[in-house]
Parts: C-alpha cells; sequence; structure tokens
C-alpha cells in the first residue's frame, strides 16, 4: 500500500526529475541534432532486442531521440515516451526531419504512463530505470507487455562498493563533478530481486567492465590522453575476469513476461 507520505516524495522526485530534463533539453535543437550510429553498448542492447522490424515497441526515456531513430529506422511500431515534453520536444523534431514517420510520442513518467495494457511487443531503454521507482515501473512495464512479451535496458548498476562509495561521498566535492540529477541512482540487488519476482525470466548481463574510466572522466575530465589510455586499457583487462564483471556500472537487463 502507498502511503500518502510517500506518494508526496514520488511526486516531488518526479517532479525534480521533469524539471531538471526540461531544462537540459533546451540546450538541444532537435532540428539541427543528426543521427549517429549506435555506440557499442547500443549496438548490444539492440542485438539483445532481437526482431525489431515489425514488432510494437514502447520505448522508455527517450531523451533526445538517438535510440528512437534507429527504433525507427529498424522497422519498430514505435511509441517513444519521456517524463520531460521538453525532451518529446527534442526528440520529435529529431523524427520530423530524419525519422521514418508514424512514431507517437508521450510524456508521461515511466511509473504511470497511461498505455493500454498489453499492448506491446517490446520495451526498451537505456540510463532510464535507474531514474524511476523500481517497483512502479516493474508494475508498468508487465502491464503494457503482451504475453510472451519482452523488455530490455542498458542501465548503470550499483553493485561495486567503491563506485558507490565515491558516488556519495566524493562527486559532488573538491571540483569533481556529479553528472544526472540529485534523485538518480545505479540499480542495487534489491533492485534486480524486483525483476526477479516480477517476471517470469529476468537476466543481467556486464557487457563490458566499465570502472577505472569513470576516474578518467569525473576525476581527469579526459584531460591527459595517455592516462586516459591506461586507464582504459585497465578495466579491458579486468574484463577479461568474469568474476569481476559484475562490478561494472554498466548492465544488460532482460526481461519476460
Amino acid at each position: 500500500m502507498v502511503t500518502p507520505q510517500r506518494a508526496a516524495a514520488s511526486d516531488r522526485v518526479l517532479r525534480r526529475e521533469r524539471e531538471f530534463h526540461d531544462a537540459l533539453s533546451a540546450s538541444f535543437d532537435g532540428g539541427e541534432l543528426a543521427p549517429r550510429e549506435p555506440d557499442e553498448l547500443e549496438q548490444g542492447l539492440l542485438a539483445r532486442a532481437g526482431q525489431i522490424a515489425g514488432a510494437d515497441v514502447l520505448e522508455l526515456g527517450c531523451g533526445t531521440g538517438d535510440l528512437t531513430l534507429e527504433l525507427l529506422a529498424r522497422g519498430a511500431n514505435l511509441t517513444a515516451l519521456d517524463l520531460s515534453e521538453g525532451m518529446v520536444a527534442v526528440a520529435s523534431r529529431r523524427v520530423d526531419r530524419y525519422g521514418r514517420a508514424g512514431a507517437h510520442f508521450v510524456a508521461a513518467p515511466v511509473e504511470s504512463c497511461g498505455l493500454a495494457s498489453e499492448s506491446y511487443d517490446l520495451v526498451i531503454g537505456k540510463w532510464i530505470l535507474h531514474h524511476a521507482d523500481i517497483g512502479g515501473a516493474a508494475r508498468e512495464i508487465r502491464r503494457v507487455l503482451r504475453p510472451g512479451g519482452r523488455a530490455v535496458f542498458l542501465e548503470n548498476s550499483g553493485l561495486n562498493p567503491l563506485l558507490i562509495f565515491a558516488r556519495t561521498y566524493v562527486t559532488g566535492h573538491w571540483g569533481i563533478p556529479r553528472y544526472g540529477t540529485d534523485d538518480e541512482r545505479p540499480l542495487s540487488r534489491r533492485d534486480y530481486r524486483v525483476f526477479e519476482d516480477g517476471f517470469s525470466h529476468f537476466t543481467r548481463e556486464f557487457p563490458d567492465f566499465f570502472v577505472f574510466q569513470l576516474f578518467d572522466r569525473q576525476v581527469l575530465k579526459y584531460r591527459y590522453p595517455i592516462a586516459g589510455k591506461a586507464l582504459r586499457g585497465l578495466d579491458r583487462a579486468i574484463g577479461h575476469i568474469n568474476l569481476l564483471r559484475r562490478f561494472s556500472y554498466h548492465v544488460l537487463l532482460e526481461m519476460e513476461t
């Protein structure tokens, strides 16, 4: 049961997230933001999604529309959703200029999208669930998927205690920037259990080992190419050790109804 206090707190989080991304959207011109090729992580996400052409697809957290354009190019019957009306406007303008006609855009929260039940074959998103209430998001994803439908997400994982310590106590201090919003958080073991309990099938895969490159981004700010190359090499070397890959900051999730 959701208490009035918890509902009010959730509303405050949604408002802050919406305001942050509405303000961020003002820095983009959707008509001038050209499409780009999917990066390696996005390629992994799309590969996990499987057959897209002709499928009814719901994209959660469309942002400026990078994934939106790629899904349309691959033939999806697409609904693209974002909490921020500003981001929806940017993505819509990009689709009008660069994409295939027929995308449907919705400005709504992940936890309460207002879309019809059992209406999608695939739900997909990148860097979105760690902004959401996981319990509400899981219920809504399950509700809109058809029987046998699938959901795939590229996310930030919170299983590395060193990264969580640095995120909590280091970023935002001593000139080390904290990116993103104050309310977002990497996915925890408890979050993963919500998906395990809510779907007939749930898997997670760590597509790379992304840890020391965060030091290059946050502390060195990409100013020292030799150091950056060494840190990338260290991540690649550790990534070959299967037992350690689960401590990566990047995770691919797959769920089935």
